[in-house]
């Protein structure tokens, strides 16, 4: 823990993110059940589903609860969606929703080397053929952002994860994301680059600087979850 403390100080953040850390670390203590009930949730449902990565699972009791105060027929965005898991996941549970999911499935110097993007985006057509409130759309962020003219209850930031991109898909989710709003930036405290300023958490506390009206809900491992307010 100490060592995602220094991370976190060497990357810029505030005072107030290294506190809710170090709150939410004691906090998971008394919700350790339904952590381990979510996960294994969101295990189940997925079982029958073609999941090359699984990631989302520890992150799935966090989405409920934050996801669940907003209007039931909230409209989702999702920039990075890579298989469909953590939309199934939000289909099931709020299917009242509308869920739009943007991705290029075009593979990037930031992890799944291994992978083959076709097979991927493949997957992902698989996943959610059954859900009628899922939305696919193929395209970078960049050009969905600059032709989309709607607004959104919920952003879930998991795209190209070097600083830079990370930047520019804060500043245009957030254009787009309504009051009382939340946005959830994935990966926030990953060291995948040797430098320091290249990855998402330096990306995030900088448009935290740049933005006024928010309110932070929740620092975890490896999401930060924000209210706009």
């Amino acid at each position: 823990m100490f060592k995602k403390i220094v991370f976190l100080f060497k990357s810029k953040a505030s005072k107030v993110i290294i506190l809710q850390f170090l709150f939410q670390k004691i906090l998971n203590l008394f919700v350790k059940k339904k952590i381990k009930f979510y996960k294994k949730n969101f295990k189940d449902l997925i079982s029958n589903k073609k999941i090359s990565s699984e990631f989302f699972s520890a992150n799935a009791y966090n989405f409920l609860v934050h996801l669940s105060s907003l209007p039931s027929n909230f409209r989702y965005l999702e920039i990075g969606s890579f298989e469909g898991g953590s939309a199934i996941f939000i289909a099931n549970k709020f299917q009242n929703s509308k869920i739009y999911c943007v991705d290029n499935w075009i593979k990037t110097e930031d992890g799944y080397s291994n992978l083959d993007f076709n097979d991927v985006e493949k997957n992902f057509d698989y996943n959610v053929k059954n859900y009628k409130n899922i939305y696919k759309i193929k395209n970078s962020s960049d050009k969905f952002f600059k032709n989309n003219f709607l607004s959104y209850d919920a952003i879930y930031v998991d795209g190209y994860h070097r600083a830079d991109q990370v930047y520019k898909d804060c500043l245009n989710s957030w254009k787009h994301l309504k009051t009382n709003g939340i946005m959830i930036c994935d990966d926030y405290i990953w060291d995948h680059y040797a430098d320091i300023s290249n990855n998402p958490c330096y990306a995030i506390n900088k448009f935290l600087k740049v933005i006024k009206k928010y309110r932070v809900l929740k620092v975890s491992n490896t999401q930060i979850f924000l209210k706009k307010t």
